[in-house]
């Protein structure tokens, strides 16, 4: 009976540890992502940046996404694949008016993606 008292709250404890864990990597991958891309809306408003610029974010986007894709779904990083790619094509064609909404919806998602996976009452029911 101690013995399975004991293995149940080691479990509980190793899980609500892996949880809490999750929360603070996830936050902090989309915290640096989310910082890049808001350096990018600076440029892409000022209609300076380049496709340089662009490519140095989505260069970020690649390695932050090899570590995420064992905590987050497949579908949420190739969402952000594809409005990435499109925020890269506005700029190099310098249409900075749709690059700044491609841009501006990736900020939202890298906002709201980490919320989906934190610890809180409405993601445990």
């Amino acid at each position: 009976m101690v013995k399975t008292l004991l293995s149940i709250f080691i479990s509980l404890a190793l899980l609500v540890g892996a949880a809490v864990f999750e929360t603070f990597y996830v936050g902090a991958q989309f915290d640096k992502f989310g910082d890049a891309l808001e350096a990018l809306e600076i440029k892409v408003r000022d209609e300076s940046a380049t496709r340089g610029d662009a490519e140095a974010v989505r260069e970020l986007w690649e390695t932050e996404k090899k570590n995420l894709h064992s905590v987050i779904p497949h579908n949420d990083i190739s969402y952000i694949d594809y409005w990435m790619g499109e925020a890269v094509s506005y700029i190099e064609t310098k249409n900075f008016d749709d690059a700044l909404s491609k841009i501006e919806v990736l900020i939202t998602i890298c906002e709201q993606i980490p919320q989906t996976y934190s610890v809180s009452f409405e993601n445990i029911l």
